[in-house]
This record gives structure tokens, sequence and C-alpha cells, in this order.
């Protein structure tokens, strides 16, 4: 055979070999996910969640410094793949009302929302700094107070929060701050604001952080506000709960007491287009490799079979599902996915 003839078919089946190869990690799927600001529980818990099912092949792309609310929206309307949800939010959405008042695209999407697991994120920190002369919500009054990001689940909870202990309104009472995590944290470093209401796990850096130049106190919320009605409202749904912050939890916190605080859930969602067998892969994924969660971080601990179904207040994937099946958990009737009946 002619050397240049050998060659050239020599080269095309090489040619022919790349292209199938690259052929093929152009078909690997990128899944789409979306989550809050780097730094908190949600962004931490979902890129673990992304690293473990990463093991079983499937690539989940995290984007983070979203807000919540926004992320389950675009789960339902299939623009994203997966993310960190607040469980308490799936009821309003199917019903356009509370943040998702005037979204005539909520409850359509809502019908798409699935969940995988739930788990204890944290706690609502309300941190002032220690010189500020704040020791509790009455002295709101007429102060700058950082809420959270705008159209934010964090923001609702803050504003029923004021209003359930001190009886304030926004931008009547105080002056509501709305910017995204970073810029809020910010400005109550530079002490634009006088007040900070930041969702994160107990001994968080983020929290820490007010306390390496500074001295600062959280802010408790006292018997008689847990007892309003607003609270007690918020209470009744299974993610939320009565949390304690210890006295010297963080370096520079001046509080003598145990503050009392709410207490969240969150999960971490998908939507019903994404195959069963992706979800399924990566929940087993997950699960297999539980004690490398937990090392991730000292909230993921209390991960386990009893809260990872508790605070789930809508259908659990099919793929989920089957997973728990299988491995023995107690899975109750009205969390199973309408295709599993």
């Amino acid at each position: 055979m002619n050397k240049s003839v050998y060659w050239a078919k020599c080269g095309i089946g090489a040619i022919a070999v790349m292209g199938l190869a690259l052929a093929g990690a152009q078909a690997q799927t990128i899944y789409q996910s979306e989550t809050a600001a780097p730094g908190g529980s949600a962004h931490s818990m979902l890129v673990t969640f992304a690293k473990m099912a990463g093991r079983e092949g499937i690539n989940i792309q995290v984007n983070a410094g979203k807000t919540l609310t926004r992320s389950m929206l675009s789960a339902g309307q299939g623009k994203i793949h997966f993310y960190t949800g607040v469980p308490a939010f799936y009821v309003p959405m199917s019903k356009a009302v509370a943040m998702y008042k005037g979204v005539k695209a909520a409850p359509a999407a809502a019908k798409n929302i699935r969940f995988i697991f739930s788990y204890p994120a944290g706690v609502t920190h309300v941190l002032v700094f220690a010189n500020s002369g704040i020791t509790s919500m009455k002295d709101f009054k007429g102060k700058k107070i950082f809420l959270g990001p705008p159209a934010g689940a964090a923001t609702w909870e803050a504003k029923t929060i004021i209003k359930a202990v001190a009886g304030y309104d926004a931008d009547k009472d105080y002056q509501g701050v709305v910017l995204n995590w970073g810029e809020g944290i910010q400005a109550m470093r530079d002490k634009k604001v006088d007040v900070l209401f930041r969702p994160a796990d107990v001994g968080s850096a983020l929290i820490q952080q007010f306390g390496l130049n500074n001295s600062f106190q959280l802010i408790t919320i006292p018997d008689a506000g847990w007892k309003n009605v607003l609270l007690q409202k918020m209470l009744e749904e299974p993610d939320y709960l009565v949390a304690t912050v210890e006295p010297n939890t963080y370096r520079g916190q001046k509080n003598t007491k145990p503050v009392k605080v709410l207490g969240y859930y969150l999960f971490i969602g998908t939507q019903a287009k994404v195959s069963a067998d992706v979800v399924y892969r990566a929940t087993k994924s997950f699960w297999e490799n539980l004690k490398e969660v937990h090392a991730t971080a000292k909230y993921m601990e209390a991960l386990d079979k009893k809260t990872a179904l508790a605070a789930i207040t809508g259908p659990l994937h099919v793929g989920a599902y089957r997973y728990y099946k299988e491995a023995g958990f107690d899975i109750p009737a009205n969390i199973v996915p309408p295709e599993a009946k």
C-alpha cells in the first residue's frame, strides 16, 4: 500500500476516534443548579450534594448568589434542574400568595416542584454592635435594618419577626434596607445599617467576622414574641422551630444569657422533568457517603433519616422516593410523588 494512502487512512481513523470521544464528552449533560451566596448552609449543602452526585458521573453546575424564592420558581418553570429551596414557600407558590403574590406563573410552576431531602440549616441571627445602644427589638424604632435580598424569603421572615415582637412596620417605624447578601454584610461592616438579619448555621464564619475587630450581641426573641399569632403561625410550619444560640458561641459576642431565635430547615430540590435515574443515583451517592457529608460542616451532623423528610411540604422526586424505599426510610403518605401512585 502506498505510504501516503496508509497514513491518510490512519489519520482518518484517528480523527474518527477523536470525534467520537469529543461527541461523548459533549453529550454529557450539565445540570444547572442555584443556591444562595457562599458562606452559608444553603450554599455548602448544595455544593456537597453536587460533589456526591459527581461520583456517579452527574455533573451539577452550582450557580451561587441567587434568591431562593426565585430559584424555586425557575425550577418549576424548567429553567434549572437543582436548587436550594425553602419548604414553607411551596404552598404560597401553589396559591400565588405571600412572596409569590401577583406571580401568575407560580401555581403552574409549583406543580413541577419536587423535593429530595430537607435539613436543619441554621438560625436567623439578629445582630447589633455592642455599643449601638440597641438591646431589644423595641429599640428598632427609626433604625436602619438590613432585612435581606429583594423578594427573598429571609426578607419576609425578618419583617414578620419584627412585627410580631415589636409591632413595627417596615418603612413606617423603621427603614428596611433590602440588598443582596454580600452588600448587606458590607453595609453592616461599614456601619451603614444599625441591625443585621442574617440566616446562617450556628457558628458560621459569616457571623464570626463581626467579632474579629468589634464586639456585638444577638437580639433575642422574648417569650411574648413567640406567643404572637404571626410567629405561632410560622411555627405551625414543619420547617420553623425555636432555637437557641448560647453565650460565647462567637468571639466578640457579648450575650451573657442564651438567645432565643428562629431556626429553620431548607431543602435540596429538583423538578419533575429531571430523569428518575439521575435523581436516584445522585440521592443514593449522597446518602452512601453520609459520613463524609457530616464531616463537611458541623450543622450537617443533624442530617439523618428523620430530619431528611421532616420538613418536606410537597412531593418527593420519584427518583429520590425510589431510593428511600430501598433504604428503609419511613416515608409519609402525603409526600409520595404522584408519579409513584
